[in-house]
């Protein structure tokens, strides 16, 4: 049972992080369409690379919390 309640701890936890790289993500696509309009075009391919980064490991994330049996 303490185990089970541990698992479910780290499954939420996963989850939440998850939720918050997600809205990293989105303040950060604003900032990366910003910097397209500026001098600063190619900060913002960068700035795209890292996002997507981003959005695979949120993606990742949530695959290990449904793997996990709680």
């Amino acid at each position: 049972m303490n185990s089970n309640l541990r698992m479910q701890g780290l499954q939420d936890e996963l989850m939440r992080t998850a939720t918050e790289l997600d809205e990293l993500c989105e303040a950060l696509d604003g900032h990366a369409l910003f910097l397209r309009h500026s001098v600063h075009q190619a900060d913002a391919q960068a700035m795209n690379g890292h996002v997507e980064g981003l959005r695979g490991t949120a993606c990742e994330m949530r695959e290990i919390a449904s793997a996990i049996e709680a």
